[in-house]
């Protein structure tokens, strides 16, 4: 069983006895395994300087509607991945 630390954040940490409904444990936590993450909000452009948060999460880890979690970071974000901008280029209004 892995460390519910973990879970915090996760869509199904309502089931490690966060509920009404009696349920103790989320039917996750046996079989998680604790992998790194490159984590994104919603709300942020993916190209944007430190846009990505590299941490360490559980594989099953969702979040709907704050936050994702990408297995590799994303060649957009990776520092000299684009070609220089022209500056000669004119720029459309």
């Amino acid at each position: 069983m892995s460390d519910r630390k973990f879970c915090d954040g996760c869509d199904s940490d309502f089931y490690n006895g966060k509920n009404p409904l009696g349920v103790a444990k989320c039917w996750h936590l046996d079989t998680a395994r604790v992998v790194t993450r490159y984590r994104i909000g919603w709300w942020t452009a993916p190209t944007a300087p430190g846009a990505f948060t590299k941490v360490q999460t559980h594989h099953c880890h969702t979040a709907s509607g704050r936050y994702q979690d990408q297995e590799k970071l994303p060649e957009c974000a990776v520092v000299g991945s684009r070609p220089p901008r022209n500056p000669n280029t004119e720029r459309a209004p």
